[in-house]
């Protein structure tokens, strides 16, 4: 089936005939015995295996039906919710036919389906066929002959008389006795009272009538006197008969104003002189050969008798057209969908079209630049004008499956090209200015950029090295290692060793820290943790509470390193040390949590708070850490967010809270 085709860039689908599914296009192994329409969609329905559909050229399974799956579906019927199948009733018998709403049929044997669209050719017969026009009185009779057998029809294609006749028909016309028939039974005349054939009488086979003569195996005589009886050797003529011949054409026939040429190629259809459309084996139309051929055109129905046979061909013959046409532009290969401005100095213009067309006749196309001829267009490839000319350009595009493109409007693209800039007059002029400009404007930034990268350098390697010295200061090791010291000392080597362990790891982590850009959650995770004992160990037993959220992956989130100790750091010496010297227990608990693409970290502690957090935020360490985060912001170009504040009830300060907003994959 070609609906739709699809014309892209590099390629155009080629044209098909009526499409046949079998097996191997996925047509059921069960019978099928049902067939329905719904929109653009076919349902077949099975005995036994419920309903399959046609979509995008292959045949399988309906989803929507799937509830069917093992039900036979004898029949299909419309209601306020759509198509629904029927599971009861009586088999049809083969073949099944639908059409859809274009007057394609879809017609089921047992074995596939067979796509016809409508403006392919019907047979009627296969014997050889003519036809012949006769107006009698006011009647205007059209006579099918297709073998023996004569069908007579009116203008409006009701059928007035079907006669079968012994032996071959042979011809046709009007004479003093009315219009008469020959055929090899003898001679007939029509009654056009009844609308049949009377015989009135035999002898010499006539082979044609020419005029008022009659032609005989014996020669030409007059029909009146053959008629009569009264005729002798010598009233026959011995004539030549020469049939009529045509150049490049077995026979040409024509209706109104409109010529029929059979040749091999099939039928081409003219108007003085101009190809309109064709009748090829395109639209079933089987191969032509030498002989005679007629047309008729009855009511809107075309005829058309040939040796092999008499084919008929709705819409008059024409063949359907295109039902829309989508055509798309690229700029250089790539798709633009808008040509209406300036474009500079292109390598090509590209055209493509999407057709949507139910018919077996192929699609033509052509297209014209501004007021030039009118091009014909090789579906196989797109429209493509390489390195146009600067100047403005209207393009205009029609595909159809008429040749004379009446049936379609030509697609109009209006557009201007511009050359490149050094090839207009007026760039030369400046050339030398701009690039001498454009050599001390990049010098200068090239300065400005290598001042800016050596200080960001510079600070970002001093506010590490003051990091690093806040987060292991020498008093605070010295202290570790004097606990660890007494451990040994009270004979408690366990503990000695389980704390040096600690220790040893959070120095490796520290110094693992300072040689990578990063570091994962679980390893920051391990060094709060492993300071946070040795603290307790120093300093007494407080409680820690770490609450990570349950969608964090620890080793594939990051974040920049050492920069949560410090802060735990300056809870235990602000709050922690204060709170023993009260005799308060002490609490300090962070939540790391990861929200719109960035790690939340909050830090709370439950000591006495901070009275002056202006003040506060530019002590040392906490200006180290704004500092270093001022520096990732700007070398990531992303927000590093920090806040220090104290946590307030009913005007009472009940501890300090440090909060970090960090985007996700940070690096240093």
């Amino acid at each position: 089936m070609k609906k739709p085709l699809l014309l892209l860039f590099l390629c155009l689908s080629s044209i098909a005939f009526g499409q046949t599914f079998g097996p191997a296009q996925g047509f059921p192994s069960d019978p099928v015995i049902s067939a329905a329409f719904e929109g653009d969609r076919l349902y077949l329905g099975t005995q036994g295996s419920g309903v399959y559909e046609l979509m995008d050229g292959f045949i399988s399974p309906s989803d929507r039906f799937q509830n069917f799956n093992r039900s036979s579906v004898y029949n299909f019927t419309q209601s306020d919710t759509g198509l629904v199948p029927m599971l009861n009733g009586d088999l049809q018998s083969y073949p099944l036919i639908v059409t859809n709403s274009f007057g394609t049929e879809f017609i089921i044997n047992e074995d596939g389906l067979q796509v016809k669209y409508s403006d392919a050719a019907t047979q009627i017969s296969d014997k050889a066929s003519g036809i012949w026009r006769m107006i009698l009185g006011s009647d205007r009779l059209n006579f099918l002959r297709m073998g023996s057998e004569l069908v007579t029809l009116d203008q409006n294609g009701k059928e007035l008389n079907r006669q079968n006749f012994k032996g071959l028909v042979f011809d046709l016309a009007p004479t003093d006795y009315g219009l008469l028939l020959s055929a090899e039974s003898g001679y007939y005349q029509w009654d056009n009272q009844r609308f049949s054939w009377k015989k009135v009488g035999a002898g010499l086979p006539i082979f044609a009538f020419d005029g008022p003569m009659a032609r005989t195996p014996l020669g030409s005589i007059e029909v009146n006197k053959l008629l009569e009886g009264n005729w002798t050797t010598e009233d026959f003529e011995r004539i030549a008969y020469s049939r009529e011949s045509y150049e490049d054409a077995y026979d040409v026939d024509s209706v109104a104003d409109l010529t029929y040429t059979f040749s091999s190629s099939g039928v081409a259809v003219q108007r003085d002189s101009q190809l309109l459309y064709t009748i090829d084996p395109h639209r079933e139309l089987p191969d032509l050969r030498p002989g005679n051929y007629d047309v008729a055109l009855i009511a809107n129905t075309l005829y058309l008798a040939t040796p092999s046979g008499m084919y008929s061909f709705n819409n008059a013959g024409e063949p359907n057209i295109p039902h829309t046409t989508t055509v798309n532009t690229f700029v250089d290969g790539i798709a633009s969908t808008d040509l209406s401005g300036a474009l500079t100095a292109p390598n090509s213009i590209g055209f493509s079209a999407i057709v949507d067309v139910e018919s077996n006749s192929p699609l033509l196309g052509r297209y014209k630049v501004n007021d030039g001829p009118w091009e014909s267009w090789d579906l196989g490839g797109p429209i493509l004008l390489e390195y146009p000319a600067p100047g403005a350009y209207t393009v205009q595009i029609q595909i159809d499956t008429r040749a004379d493109f009446t049936s379609s409007t030509p697609a109009t693209y209006t557009y201007t090209i511009k050359a490149l800039w050094y090839k207009r007059p007026a760039s030369w002029g400046i050339i030398v200015f701009i690039l001498a400009a454009i050599i001390v404007l990049w010098q200068r930034r090239e300065r400005l950029r290598a001042n800016e990268r050596l200080e960001l350098q510079e600070r970002l390697a001093e506010a590490e090295l003051q990091s690093k010295r806040g987060q292991m200061n020498p008093h605070f090791l010295f202290n570790a290692l004097d606990a660890i010291s007494n451990f040994i000392f009270k004979n408690q080597p366990k503990d000695a060793v389980l704390y040096m362990g600690k220790l040893a790891k959070l120095m490796r982590l520290t110094l693992e820290s300072s040689r990578n850009p990063h570091m994962v959650l679980a390893d920051e995770v391990d060094l709060l943790n492993k300071y946070i004992d040795l603290c307790i160990l120093r300093y007494g037993a407080f409680t820690w509470q770490l609450d990570l959220a349950d969608d964090l992956d620890l080793y594939d989130t990051k974040l920049p390193p050492m920069l949560l100790q410090p802060l735990v750091e300056n809870a235990v010496q602000h709050a922690m040390r204060p709170n023993f010297a009260d005799g308060k227990p002490g609490t300090i608990s962070a939540i790391i949590s990861a929200k719109e693409n960035a790690l939340h970290i909050v830090i709370e502690d439950n000591g006495p708070g901070i009275e002056d957090i202006v003040k506060a935020s530019k002590s040392h360490g906490l200006a180290i850490i704004r500092e270093r985060l001022d520096l990732l912001s700007k070398k990531n170009k992303a927000e590093y967010s920090f806040k220090l504040e104290s946590i307030e009830k009913n005007g009472s300060i009940l501890g300090t809270r440090v909060s970090l907003i960090l985007p996700s994959e940070s690096e240093e």
